[in-house]
Parts: structure tokens; C-alpha cells; sequence
């Protein structure tokens, strides 16, 4: 009934950043009958390069989204710290049951 409204998509293209990590942590331990899938193939150096910069922009994205939420609560007067372990009051130790 509705299957003459459905348009049939092909594959995703492949993430680059997934093909280098697959590489690179676990082609090394895959046996090596199965190294030769293109699922473990060694990305171009074009793709090494794209994955690279994406894994520096969420990095530094990282880094920025930290600075900020530290002014934030720096604003709002809270304490970053917590108590250390000389101010943290100790725990009560249960009785033993008999």
C-alpha cells in the first residue's frame, strides 16, 4: 500500500574517522584471515587528514564548552572544588551482623 511512496536509500558513505579507528586498535587484533576485509582497510591519506582535523575541531570544541561552563558556575558563585579528603566527613563503619 504505501510501499509505491517509499524511495529505497543506498548505503551511508563510509565515516572516516570510524575506517582509521578500525585500523589502527583493531585490525591489529582481528586474526589474520580476515585482516584483508575492507572493513580494516587502511584509510587514503586524504581521509587520515579529514579525520584528523574533524577529531581537533571536537577537541578544541571540547576544550571551549569546559572554559565555559567553569565562567558559568564561576558567576553563580559555586565552588569548583569539593571538600578534600582531610574536610570530608569519614564514614561510619557498619556493625558486624552476628
Amino acid at each position: 500500500m504505501m510501499s509505491d511512496h517509499v524511495e529505497v536509500l543506498g548505503p551511508p558513505p563510509p565515516n572516516v574517522e570510524k575506517s582509521q579507528t578500525m585500523y589502527h586498535n583493531i585490525r591489529p587484533n582481528v586474526p589474520e584471515e580476515f585482516r584483508d576485509d575492507p572493513l580494516y582497510a587502511k584509510a587514503s591519506a586524504q581521509d587520515h587528514l579529514d579525520a584528523k582535523a574533524a577529531k581537533q575541531a571536537r577537541r578544541d570544541h571540547r576544550a571551549a564548552m569546559v572554559v565555559a561552563a567553569k565562567a558559568i558556575q564561576d558567576r553563580r558563585g559555586r565552588e569548583d572544588v569539593g571538600l578534600s579528603a582531610e574536610e570530608a566527613p569519614a564514614k561510619k563503619r557498619k556493625a558486624p551482623k552476628k
